[in-house]
């Protein structure tokens, strides 16, 4: 069991990121931020929070996004999302959980370029590494 990683957050996979929004702000939730663009990630996102509940929407920035494929077979929720403290140690103690790493730790706008780093778990459940 991975006993340091912190919940952050539920990524959400949107169409459109004013049209979520326009949901999430009817049911309470707020902007926390600007919506970012990340060209490494192909993604536009935004976080918006309830209480202690945060969500990333996220919106595919071009074609070679990871989304498309998520929106295609109409998957909304994205991945779950955890702070952690050594980013490599996480990977690897989730990659000999059968864990898949899909996408390797690399710098994200929405992190203030911290690395992120993306893995399947064997449930297929794809969960979002953030370097603390």
């Amino acid at each position: 069991m991975l006993s340091n990683l912190r919940f952050h957050h539920i990524g959400l996979a949107c169409h459109d990121i004013a049209k979520d929004r326009r949901d999430h702000e009817f049911l309470g939730y707020q902007a926390e931020g600007p919506v970012f663009e990340d060209p490494l990630q192909h993604i536009r996102g935004l976080f918006m929070t309830l209480g202690t509940m945060r969500v990333e929407l996220l919106e595919p920035l071009d074609e070679s996004s990871p989304l498309g494929a998520y929106l295609k077979r109409g998957i909304k929720i994205y991945h779950q999302c955890f702070l952690c403290p050594d980013i490599e140690q996480s990977v690897r103690a989730l990659e000999a959980h059968g864990a898949r790493l899909t996408s390797p730790p690399k710098p994200a706008v929405a992190f203030d370029n911290r690395r992120i780093a993306f893995l399947l778990l064997p449930s297929q459940m794809l969960v979002e590494l953030i370097e603390a």
